[in-house]
Formats: C-alpha cells, structure tokens, sequence
C-alpha cells in the first residue's frame, strides 16, 4: 500500500489525542486541487482542528513529467498535518485503520477525486460534509464550474451539503450564490467559489455541529449533471455558433484548451493557407470574444510555437482568395 507519511499519521495521532468540544470538531479533510487548498486554508485559518489530510497521490506535470505534490498536500505538509494519498478505492478502504485512530468527528470533502467507499464514508461521528461549487441539485458531476460558464448562466454558487452514498445526492446545510461575470474563466469562478465555499464552510460547521440546522433534502427531480471534461471536448465544432465558442474559451481554460485546425480555420474565414504543410497543425484558441454577435479571436497558439494575436497568426499563415 502506498500510503504517505504513514509514521508521521500515527506519531501525530497520538500527540493530538484530546477531546473535542462542540465548536471544534475533529476533522480529517479530503482534497485535491487549488479549490480544496483554499477551502483547507479557510479551516486552518478559523483554528479549526484538522487532524489529517487524505489527497490524491503526486502526479508528473508538464513536459518534463516530473512528480508533484497536490495543492492540498504542500499545505498541509506546510502545516505539517499528516497526509495519506490512497492510489484507488481499495487503497482508502484499507486506510479505515488509520482514519480511526485519529478518532475524527467530522470529514470535510472538497474536490478529493475519488469516490470514497461506504465503509469509510462511515467513520466520522459526525457523518460527511461536502462543499460543491454549484447551487446543487443543479450542476451535479465532475465539471460544474465548467458547466456553469457553458450554459451561460448569470449566476451560481456553493452548497454545503451532507455526503451520501449517490453522486452530490445528500442534504443541503447552506447554500450562498454568486454572480457569474461577463468575461468569467473557470480559473477566476473556481477561485471566486473557493473563497466563498471556505467562509461559508466556517460558518455553517458550528451551527451543524450544534444542532441548529436542519438538513434540507434535495428535489432531485430537478437536479442535473456534468460530465468528467475529456480533451478532444475542446475541439471547435464551427456550426455550434458563436456564442458557444466564445463560452467554451473561458470554460476550458486552461484545460483542455479550445482548438481547431489552421485548414479549419482558413475555411472559416475563406481564405487560402501560406503553407499547405500547416494545413493539420493544431491551433489553440486562447481568448476571444464577441462583437455585436460575431466571434472575434484575440490571442491564438500553433502547435508548438508561442502565443501571438490573431492578427500575427493570419499575416503569417493565412492569405485571401
């Protein structure tokens, strides 16, 4: 099994070992990327007892392929918080023994990555609080932030709510909305979403722990999903309009990216391409947006060069009939 810090899980178990009081739960926190990072933050911050972390294991980024640490887990080796990162399902299931011995209250779960079995779901005397970045019973899944700027809604928001065994399925204990801007990128919502998922967070676990909420059951009725974003979904489908287009720039920002062909995009605009060679080469929309109705490129990437204008892109590579 390839738990980390495991040594350090058990030392720190037992220097912590003290009873909780009705304000400061004892909690083990699952997360994974910048959003849980800064929902980890805002627990740290309000002093609350985080006992340890569960988060996904290190992972090779960029083109050297080199391992690194989760957001989550740099933080709380930062804070030096004990941390397990299970590989898989089974892996958490066997790291039940471990979560016990810290004897934790409550567990927080802020976009971990992981469906986390019942039989770990089940630890915590005070079940399982999740934070969701939509105003559920909308927008459940893996890409509601995404979702949100692609559907074109005005506004969304964050839901605090009690897990179950279904998908984003469980009682609501609060929920708080946001506007959705104009020029909105998932990086600017997931991080204006972190922020107010960690304060409403802080403010929503004593009451819940006091017993002054009620949990709210969802009307599923009215719920609906999102789908785990692939790469190939950021391919240009030009008939889709738009409006469409100008919304999946700021969606899939950074990731996948928004790309089309140069031959694809010569045909756009009917014009002739410089080079035929560049006819399948990649090109990347990197922002864009509209005028009176029509989609207007800003800063594009061929495949393998750096970002320019799109102006420098069709002075180079396109020409007209």
């Amino acid at each position: 099994m390839n738990f980390s810090l495991e040594k350090s899980w058990k030392n720190y178990s037992r220097k912590k070992m003290v009873k909780s009081s009705s304000n400061h739960p004892r909690i083990v926190f699952f997360g994974t990327p910048f959003f849980g990072r800064v929902i980890l933050e805002n627990l740290l911050a309000d002093n609350f007892k985080v006992v340890g972390v569960v988060t996904q294991p290190d992972k090779p980024i960029g083109r050297e392929q080199k391992m690194t640490p989760s957001p989550v887990k740099i933080l709380a080796k930062k804070e030096k918080i004990p941390v397990l990162t299970p590989t898989n399902k089974q892996e958490l299931m066997a790291a039940s023994k471990r979560l016990l011995t810290n004897k934790p209250d409550l567990f927080v779960i802020a976009a971990y990555g992981m469906i986390i079995p019942a039989q770990t779901l089940s630890i915590p005397k005070r079940r399982v609080i999740n934070v969701h970045p939509s105003l559920l019973p909308k927008y459940r899944g893996a890409s509601p932030i995404q979702a949100a700027i692609l559907r074109g809604g005005e506004e969304t928001g964050v839901t605090i709510m009690l897990t179950d065994e279904e998908m984003d399925h469980g009682p609501i204990l609060s929920q708080q909305k946001t506007p959705i801007a104009p020029n909105e990128t998932t990086p600017s919502l997931t991080e204006k979403l972190a922020l107010l998922g960690g304060q409403l967070l802080t403010a929503t676990i004593p009451s819940y722990i006091k017993g002054e909420i009620t949990p709210q059951s969802q009307n599923h009725e009215l719920a609906t999903f999102t789908k785990l974003i692939k790469k190939e979904d950021g391919r240009v489908e030009w008939k889709t309009g738009n409006d469409l287009i100008e919304r999946m720039v700021r969606a899939y920002n950074p990731w996948p990216g928004v790309w089309t062909t140069i031959g694809e995009m010569a045909n756009q605009l009917n014009q002739n391409l410089r080079n035929p060679k560049h006819e399948n080469l990649k090109l990347k929309i990197l922002t864009a947006h509209l005028e009176n109705g029509t989609l207007s490129l800003d800063l594009v990437q061929v495949e393998g060069k750096k970002p320019i204008s799109f102006a420098d892109f069709s002075k180079g590579y396109l020409k007209q009939i």
